[in-house]
């Protein structure tokens, strides 16, 4: 049996790192709505928590103990569960939920990009941020922790300087990457276990011309995977990236278990861009994929 939490907080959470954490009022609201969202791949037995109930009589008896599945883990969510009634031993501890939140971080993603040799740099202070635009000209920045796409700026934007100093002040880093225009974003969905990754399936999903994230394409992963290797110059490289992913997740990250999204874009003229963000939780494209999307 499995215990599944729809927490779509969870990148501002561990953006905070605080176990007292308390989302702005929208995004509670949203998580109220949406709170019976994990019925979509939930399993016959399994349970779906509504943000309220006391949990302590599921794990009344260690034997018959449910497997926690959070939308994603962080500080916040643990104090919540704790309240709740989960007992400690069933709980991610302060050291795991650390090594989890700079995995999460951009600056973590940055050194995976740096591996395909992409231009890339965690920068600490405007100067540093003035010197690369002033070296690439267009450039997308990102703050370390955010989701759906939010948490991003461009030099397009006269204002880029006053949210740099905001995520600085708040974050201490921001990720600098060169621009580069793109026709389609699209996510490699995998799930790690005992140091094993496992290929699900592939989500091409929109966005708005700053990067924010729309909704997802609904198509199969067979149609998906055509889509894209239809842009592609050389299809065989989708096939290649894949296998290198399903290598190298478990090495980053052999004491995690869970689902990791990895977005991609085809980029204008048919090349592949391999790693545009990494997400250590679930995502929108995975439940796509789990609900059917890739069949």
């Amino acid at each position: 049996m499995k215990l599944h939490i729809f927490n779509p907080e969870n990148d501002m959470a561990l953006a905070s790192g605080l176990p007292g954490y308390t989302p702005p009022a929208n995004i509670r609201e949203y998580r109220r709505r949406n709170r019976f969202l994990p019925r979509m791949w939930a399993e016959p037995g399994d349970v779906v928590w509504d943000g309220e109930s006391a949990l302590a009589p599921l794990f009344a008896d260690g034997a018959e103990a449910p497997e926690i599945c959070p939308w994603g883990w962080s500080p916040a969510l643990v104090h919540e569960l704790s309240v709740a009634g989960v007992p400690a031993r069933y709980l991610p501890d302060k050291e795991w939920l650390a090594r989890l939140r700079q995995l999460s971080g951009r600056e973590s993603t940055a050194s995976l990009q740096r591996e395909w040799g992409l231009d890339v740099r965690a920068c600490h202070s405007l100067d540093e941020v003035e010197q690369i635009v002033e070296e690439w000209g267009h450039v997308v920045m990102k703050s370390p922790w955010s989701s759906s796409g939010k948490g991003l700026m461009q030099t397009d934007n006269p204002n880029w300087r006053g949210w740099v100093r905001r995520i600085l002040a708040g974050q201490g880093a921001v990720v600098v990457e060169r621009f580069m225009a793109h026709d389609l974003d699209f996510a490699m969905e995998f799930r790690l276990s005992s140091g094993v990754a496992e290929y699900l399936g592939l989500n091409v999903f929109r966005t708005d011309a700053h990067g924010h994230f729309i909704d997802n394409v609904q198509a199969s992963v067979g149609g998906n995977e055509s889509l894209v290797t239809s842009l592609l110059r050389c299809p065989d490289v989708l096939s290649e990236v894949r296998a290198w992913y399903l290598q190298r997740l478990p090495r980053i990250a052999s004491w995690y278990s869970g689902p990791v999204g990895v977005d991609m874009m085809v980029l204008t003229g048919g090349t592949l861009h391999p790693c545009v963000e990494v997400n250590w939780r679930m995502t929108m494209g995975m439940v796509a994929v789990c609900c059917g999307a890739g069949q």
